[in-house]
């Protein structure tokens, strides 16, 4: 396969199938997880799936799958204001999580 931005499909993008498992939950628990492991922050915890899907009491869902321009986790890990004190994530890492959800947000 030819690497492209989501650095796992085959040129497009639009076609990486990617692994919550493999790939999304091992960002959050490397970079989240400090404040977000059991809802320790504004309520939500990114340690699991079901968690992540659910959101938190403020806000509701943070993701709205198909979406990733209007899910809120999105938005505040590509703005910079998450994770906090400058350990913003990749642009790759970025990158994966909007193709995650625009793929759907599945549990794969």
């Amino acid at each position: 396969a030819v690497d492209d931005e989501c650095g796992e499909c085959g040129g497009s993008g639009s076609t990486c199938n990617i692994s919550y498992s493999e790939t999304i939950q091992p960002i959050f628990t490397a970079n989240c997880s400090g404040c977000h492991i059991s809802s320790t922050r504004n309520n939500l915890s990114l340690s699991n799936y079901s968690s992540i899907t659910s959101g938190n009491s403020s806000n509701g869902p943070v993701i709205i799958a198909g979406d990733h321009a209007n899910s809120l986790l999105w938005k505040k890990v590509s703005s910079g204001l998450m994770p906090p004190s400058g350990n913003d994530l990749t642009a790759s890492q970025i990158s994966l999580i909007a193709t995650w959800i625009d793929e759907g947000a599945l549990d794969n």
